[in-house]
Order: C-alpha cells, then sequence, then structure tokens
C-alpha cells in the first residue's frame, strides 16, 4: 500500500504550515497560553480557509492534526472537527461555530416530554465546553444511546485545572436540560464508536507534529549552542539522542498515516501508542539537550511537553490490548 503523501495533500499541509507559522509565533502562543487559551476570532478564517469542508477524508484531516500539534494550534479545532461534525454531518446539518461532544452514554439519560428532550447527567473533563457554540452529548434512552444538540447555557458548566492550558476541559452537569436529538437508535452507538477511533486517529496525528517541533527546538538549538568550540550537535552523545528522536518521530507518522488509510483497530491502536510515545520521548530528550534552558518557564518547549503528556492521557486506553487482541485474539 502507498502512504506517499499525493499532490493535493503535501499542498495542504504546506499551507495550514504556511498559515500557523505566520499566526502563530512562539511569543503569541505563550500569552495566549498564559492567557485566555483560545484565538476565537480566528474560527472565520478556518472554516473559510476549508478546515471543516465535508471533502476532507481521514488522511487530510491528519495532516491538518499533525500540522495543529506543531503550532499548539489554540483554536478548538479538534474538538469540532474530531468529536462534533460527524454528528452534525450525519444529521445533515452544520454546526453553528466551534463545537465539542460529551459522552455521557452511561452517565446521561434522555427523557421525552411534549416539548421535547430533557437531558439529566454529568460528563467529566468535556474539553473546550467553555468556549462551544454547542455540546453533542451522548446519552442513553429507553431505546438505546442517542446524541443530542444541548446549548452550553442549558448545563453548568465547571472549569478543570489540566496539564495544558490550551486545552481547557470542564465537567457538564445536566439537569433537565433541553437537546435537540441529531443521532437517535440504532445509528448513535454505532456512529459514536466510529467517533472514538477517528478521534484516537487525529490525536496520534497531533502527537506528531509535537514531537517534530520539540525535535526541531532540540536540532536548532545543538546547531548554534557551542562547548568547547564546537556546536555540541557534534558531540556523538547529542546527535545520537536527536537521530533515535527523529526515528520515532517517523515511524510514528508512517504509523498514523497508515491508521487514516486503513482505519482497522489494530491500526489505530498501534498509531495511539507509537505516536504518544513519540510524543512524551521527543520532548523528553529536547530537554535534556537544551540543558538547563530547556526547564525555564522562559524557553519554549515546556508548552509541547504540556501537550504531549496531555495526548498521553488521552491516548493511554486501550491501544496496547488492541494490539494483543490483533496479534493473540481471544486468548490475549
Amino acid at each position: 500500500m502507498d502512504f506517499a503523501l499525493t499532490e493535493d495533500q503535501t499542498a495542504l499541509k504546506v499551507a495550514a504550515r504556511t498559515y500557523l507559522e505566520d499566526t502563530y509565533g512562539l511569543e503569541r502562543i505563550a500569552a495566549l497560553a498564559d492567557g485566555d487559551a483560545h484565538d476565537l476570532a480566528a474560527w472565520p478564517e478556518l472554516v473559510r480557509q476549508g478546515w471543516l469542508d465535508p471533502d476532507l477524508g481521514l488522511a487530510e484531516l491528519v495532516l491538518l492534526a499533525e500540522e495543529g500539534g506543531r503550532a499548539l494550534h489554540p483554536v478548538p479545532w479538534f474538538a469540532t472537527a474530531g468529536l462534533a461534525l460527524p454528528v452534525y454531518r450525519a444529521a445533515s446539518v452544520e454546526p453553528a461555530g466551534p463545537a465539542t461532544l460529551a459522552d455521557g452514554s452511561g452517565t446521561c439519560r434522555a427523557t421525552r416530554r411534549d416539548d421535547g428532550w430533557r437531558l439529566d447527567g454529568a460528563v467529566q473533563a468535556v474539553l473546550h465546553a467553555d468556549v462551544a457554540t454547542e455540546i453533542v452529548v451522548a446519552a442513553r434512552t429507553p431505546a438505546g444511546v442517542a446524541l443530542f444538540g444541548v446549548a452550553p447555557s442549558a448545563a453548568s458548566l465547571s472549569s478543570r485545572d489540566g496539564v495544558d492550558p490550551l486545552r481547557a476541559t470542564s465537567d457538564v452537569a445536566l439537569a433537565g436540560a433541553e437537546g435537540r436529538l441529531l443521532a437517535g437508535p440504532p445509528s448513535a452507538a454505532p456512529l459514536l464508536a466510529a467517533i472514538r477511533s477517528r478521534a484516537k486517529t487525529l490525536l496520534a496525528g497531533e502527537a506528531i507534529g509535537v514531537a517534530d517541533r520539540a525535535l526541531a527546538i532540540a536540532v536548532e538549538h545543538a546547531k548554534t549552542r557551542s562547548q568547547f568550540d564546537r556546536p555540541i550537535g557534534s558531540f556523538q552523545a547529542v546527535s545520537q539522542q536527536l537521530a533515535d528522536g527523529y526515528a520515532e518521530v517517523e515511524l510514528a507518522r508512517s504509523l498514523a498515516y497508515r491508521a487514516a488509510v486503513a482505519g482497522t483497530t489494530e491500526a489505530v491502536a498501534c498509531a495511539a501508542h507509537a505516536a504518544s510515545r513519540a510524543a512524551v520521548s521527543v520532548c523528553e530528550t529536547a530537554i535534556q539537550v537544551c540543558g538547563g534552558m530547556g526547564v525555564t518557564w522562559e524557553f519554549p518547549l515546556h508548552r509541547w511537553f504540556r501537550r504531549a503528556l496531555w495526548l498521553e492521557a488521552e491516548l493511554a486506553s486501550g491501544p496496547l490490548e488492541a494490539i494483543a487482541h490483533s496479534l493473540f485474539g481471544e486468548h490475549s
């Protein structure tokens, strides 16, 4: 199978990187991380550039996620495109703006009333619920799982402290909240399962971007920082670490692209495991290469390390079990 990028995919990746590099320099990312954490003013431009176009396949979305991770894109694109958008597309409607998904399939229930559907329950750590124009909530009904659109004003939101300030999460509590039905049973349950797989694939792509940017920062430092009148990158102890990091990134990238094309449980699990490990490992290597400077608040590396830790937590559930099952079947 050929995993080489097509001409259109390459152009998409280049255009995304150019836009993100021109818009989000290191100082701006630092200001957003220490301040508002979101650049919602950029949302219309993102839509205009086609980041939510229905013509984009999963492979193209992974490329955008990769570039987003590389830049620490401070816009709720993943929560919208990766989590909520498939529900809107299934319902043949378009979101009014940034949206997110609250998977309350095990903690929320929906009741049919004369005036529509009412939802009760709670979901923890919902990504970007604080800035979403609508929250897509998975809830149980007497007939099975269904997906509803809920206005944030109809829910009680409690912000949570997290490792990455650019990935804000909130606990969402629902008490008789009005919901509009977007997908009912029996189609909602398989749609929710597909979204979970889609999200892991996109996060694997994002993890590659995080690792790639951390490696680039470390390589640039190794080229310019000198010891004993030589760039530190010329020393084997440093160059070997960077070479190992490069190998990790390329392996994870290949697996993520494979997952985007193949879409099997095994392919997604391999990509999630390799990419999350690469993100954390390469960030740690970059910090070591940069020495004392690498652990200072002013130096940017800690922001990518924070994202890597967030991604590791998001992707930690299930990949090794899925890989083992693909190898050993029911005996794993």
